[in-house]
C-alpha cells in the first residue's frame, strides 16, 4: 500500500523536530530565559521554512511518479460491449532514486542590515547639538522580541559573509542519509553583537548606544542560544516499492472507468491514519479512424490524506495531496501472443500540509527545558548524556508551546512509458518501465470477468 512512500511523507515533518536519545555535550545546560526560548522558536521556524521545500522536493518527485504508475497495460478500448466487463488488479511499482535526489544545499535565516527596516524595531534620533560629538539616542523600542530576532538574522548574515559562520555544503534530503548541523558559535555571536554594525555618523557599534537593559537581554540571549541546529536525517532510501489495488469497468462508447481506493485505516504508529483514492476515464481515439495501432487518452485524478503523531515530541502532520495525470497511450495487439504498449504522461501534483510541532528535544535540552543525565564517556573522554522525558514537577517541562506552519508544494513531471502484457484467458500479467525524473519499473496481474 505504498508503505515506503507514506513513511517518507511522515518523515517530512521531522525537519528540525527529530528526536535523538543521546547527546554529546560538554556540560548540562541551565534553563534559558523566556526571550531566548522564544528566539529559538522563531529562529527554528524560519529555519524550517527555508529548508523544508528542498528537503521534501525529492519526496514530491517520488510520490508523483510512484503513485501515477500502472494506470494502463493496453491502449485498446472496445467501442461498445453487450454487457459491462470488470478488471480487478494489483499494480506493483519499483522506483529507483537518483543520487542527486539525496542532498540539497541548506540555508539559515539571515538578512543584510537595512537601516530603514531597523527603524521598524527601534526608534532613534541623532543628536547633533555638538557637531564634534554626535549622539545616537534611542527613544523607544516597540517590540523587543522582534528586534532581537532581526538582530540575530543580521548577525547571521554578517557571520556568513565573513565566513565566521559556515553552513554545511550539503544536507540530506528525506531520501538521503547523513548527519549535518548548522553550528553558530557563541563566541562568534558575542563578537558580532559587540562590533557590528558600526553607525557611520557616530562611528560606534550600535550595541554601545543601546539601553543597558536591552544590552543585558541581548548578551543573555547570546549566552543561552543553542549553538547547534541539527539538520534532519533522511531514510537512506535507494528504491521505493508500492502496491495499489485497481478496478476498471468498460466499455461505453469506447470509454473505460478506473477506480482506486483505500479506505481510512490506521496503519501503525509509523504511518497513522491513511486514505487513498483515484478516479479516471480512458477513451479510445483510434475508433474514429483507421489505424494499425490502438490509441487512447486517459485522465486520472487521485488524492491521499494522512494524519499522524510523530516521535517523542508528538508532532502532528495533516497532509492532503491531489494528483492529476494525463496519458496518451499507444498499443499493438498480437492475438494469443503478446501486447506491446507505450505512452506519454504529464503529471501535476499538489501537496498541502499542516504541521503542529515542538522544538526538537536536542534544542529543548540546550535551552534547559529537558533534563540530561550522564550515561558514559566517549574514548576521548567526552561525556555522553541521555535526555530525559519532560518532568514539570522537577522544573523540566519541555516545550509547552507548539508552533504551526503550512507547506504547499506543487510539482510537475513528464514521463515516457513502454511495456508488454500477456493474457492467459481472463488473467493478464504485464510489466513496463517509465522514464522520467524518477524512473519506475511497474508490473502486476489482473483478472477480467
Amino acid at each position: 500500500m505504498q508503505k515506503i512512500k507514506f513513511k517518507a511523507t511522515i518523515a517530512s515533518i521531522a525537519i528540525f523536530f527529530c528526536a535523538s536519545l543521546l547527546l554529546n555535550a560538554q556540560a548540562v545546560y541551565q534553563r534559558a530565559n523566556d526571550y531566548t526560548i522564544n528566539l529559538a522558536r522563531a529562529f527554528g521556524r524560519e529555519l524550517f521554512d527555508l529548508n523544508g521545500v528542498p528537503y521534501l522536493q525529492p519526496l514530491v518527485e517520488t510520490i508523483n511518479s510512484t503513485s501515477n504508475s500502472g494506470f494502463f497495460n493496453r491502449a485498446y478500448v472496445p467501442e461498445n460491449v453487450e454487457k459491462p466487463y470488470f478488471r480487478v488488479g494489483l499494480k506493483g511499482m519499483l522506483g529507483f532514486v537518483r543520487d542527486d535526489m539525496k542532498s540539497y544545499s541548506p540555508n539559515m535565516p539571515n538578512e543584510p542590515l537595512d537601516l530603514n527596516k531597523l527603524s521598524q524595531y527601534i526608534n532613534y534620533k541623532i543628536d547633533l547639538n555638538d557637531p564634534r560629538n554626535p549622539k545616537f539616542v534611542v527613544t523607544g523600542i516597540p517590540d523587543t522580541a522582534a528586534l532581537i530576532l532581526y538582530a540575530f538574522k543580521v548577525y547571521a548574515h554578517r557571520g556568513l559573509e565573513t565566513k565566521l559562520i559556515k553552513l554545511p555544503e550539503t544536507g540530506p534530503t528525506i531520501l538521503g542519509y547523513d548527519e549535518r548541523a548548522i553550528y553558530i558559535p557563541r563566541y562568534v555571536l558575542d563578537s558580532l553583537v559587540r562590533s557590528y554594525p558600526v553607525i557611520p555618523i557616530i562611528n560606534k557599534p550600535l550595541f554601545d548606544v543601546l539601553p543597558d537593559s536591552l544590552r543585558a537581554t541581548i548578551l543573555m540571549a547570546v549566552g543561552q542560544f543553542p549553538e547547534y541546529f541539527t539538520l534532519p536525517k533522511g531514510g537512506n532510501i535507494n528504491s521505493i516499492i508500492a502496491g495499489i489495488p485497481q478496478l476498471e469497468i468498460g466499455s461505453l462508447y469506447g470509454t473505460e472507468l478506473l477506480l482506486r481506493f483505500i479506505p481510512p485505516v490506521y496503519m501503525g504508529e509509523n504511518i497513522g491514519d491513511f486514505s487513498f483514492w483515484g478516479l479516471g476515464l480512458k477513451h479510445s481515439l483510434s475508433q474514429y479512424f483507421e489505424s494499425p495501432i490502438d490509441i487512447a487518452f486517459q485522465t486520472v485524478y487521485q488524492g491521499t490524506y494522512l494524519n499522524n503523531k510523530i516521535g517523542v515530541t508528538n508532532s502532528e502532520l495533516k497532509a492532503l495531496a491531489t494528483i492529476w495525470d494525463f496519458n496518451l497511450e499507444f498499443g499493438k495487439r498480437f492475438e494469443d501472443i503478446i501486447d506491446f504498449y507505450a505512452g506519454f504522461s504529464y503529471e501535476l501534483l499538489s501537496i498541502k500540509s499542516d504541521f503542529t510541532y515542538y522544538l526538537p528535544i536536542e534544542t529543548q535540552a540546550q535551552l534547559g527545558l529537558l533534563e540530561m543525565i550522564k550515561i558514559g564517556e566517549l574514548p576521548n573522554g567526552q561525556p555522553i548524556y541521555r535526555i530525559l522525558p519532560p518532568d514539570a514537577s522537577r522544573g523540566f517541562p519541555g516545550d509547552t508551546e507548539p508552533q504551526q506552519t503550512k507547506i504547499n508544494i506543487i510539482d510537475e513531471n513528464f514521463k515516457f512509458i513502454f511495456g508488454l502484457s500477456r493474457s492467459f484467458g481472463p488473467v493478464t500479467i504485464f510489466i513496463d518501465y517509465s522514464l522520467s525524473k524518477f524512473n519506475i519499473l511497474s508490473g502486476g496481474i489482473e483478472y477480467k470477468f
